[in-house]
């Protein structure tokens, strides 16, 4: 898909909806890097959900509007958001990331050439270059650090517009993990495609980790990767019946291939041992999340 010339653009009005828990630390270059965008939204959203550090204060002082959730989850907040949100685009930005100048402009230009293009995903880039911050990219956001623009099947929320009439009813889980992958699933639904955009960046400025904050992202995102193919007909679904496949490490072999194709074939080998544990942390999370289900279900 070629850039349009900019006077044949189409005049895409986008609410940014930003939610956040505590995230004043990042959240005024959020808001900055929405603001700042060659195509102007219509307006930008942080929901604030119970912040205790002033987020609210930095929202309105960086220029944005804050409307106020007791979701206690991102995916609770982002449906507040969408309630709040008067633009015919979705655009949702997390708090702790920075998008370029060409987002919203390059998915009115998506939206507009194709109709089958309900929602543009950008290419992740790593804010935190330290071993955890690397661990976790590499572990949980390979799919998207680069690659050709095409379909993908799924992206998440960290910078990614939605047509609003593709929206429709469909809603968030009340979760902060997984919920991303639901929602555009629910959205796509064999009625479109999301679009990957490699020249739009989104870099992520996410926590600080150490080593016991990324084994606890970790554990999540395996209970994550458990619950979204239990609800989802995902690549692995295999794995929630055969568990023990997951000993073979599948997702490493991927996560090391994609890092050799992207030219961190270096950093495959350095960070191998670390990238291991991560993957012990994910199986875990995994088992103790179908360990949960079964006792539920008994």
């Amino acid at each position: 898909m070629a850039a349009l010339p900019s006077e044949t653009l189409p005049d895409v009005r986008a609410s940014v909806i930003i939610p956040c828990h505590n995230g004043a630390r990042t959240l005024a270059d959020t808001v900055r890097s929405a603001l700042g965008q060659s195509l102007p939204p219509l307006e930008i959203i942080v929901v604030d959900d119970g912040s205790t550090d002033g987020s609210g204060d930095v929202a309105q002082g960086a220029g944005a509007r804050v409307v106020e959730s007791g979701a206690r989850s991102s995916g609770g907040s982002r449906n507040v958001g969408i309630k709040a949100a008067s633009g015919d685009a979705l655009a949702f930005l997390d708090c702790d990331a920075v998008v370029s100048r060409n987002w919203l402009d390059r998915a009115a230009e998506h939206f507009d050439r194709d109709p089958r293009v309900l929602a543009v995903g950008a290419s992740i880039a790593n804010g935190r270059p330290d071993r955890y911050g690397e661990l976790d990219y590499f572990l949980n956001h390979s799919e998207w650090m680069r690659g050709k623009p095409g379909p993908r099947p799924t992206f998440p929320t960290m910078a990614v517009v939605y047509r609003r009439d593709a929206v429709d009813k469909v809603r968030f889980l009340e979760a902060s993990y997984g919920e991303d992958t639901t929602f555009a699933r629910t959205v796509l639904a064999d009625r479109g495609v999301l679009w990957f955009d490699p020249e739009i960046v989104v870099t992520h400025y996410h926590e600080r980790l150490d080593w016991e904050s990324f084994w606890d992202k970790q554990v999540n995102n395996g209970r994550a990767l458990y619950w979204t193919r239990v609800r989802l007909d995902r690549p692995g679904r295999i794995l929630v019946r055969f568990p023990f496949l997951l000993f073979l490490f599948p997702h490493l072999w991927i996560v090391l291939a994609r890092m050799v194709r992207a030219g961190h074939a270096g950093k495959a080998v350095t960070l191998f041992p670390w990238l291991v544990a991560g993957e012990v942390a994910r199986i875990r999370g995994f088992l103790e999340s179908r360990r949960d289900a079964r006792r539920s279900n008994s």
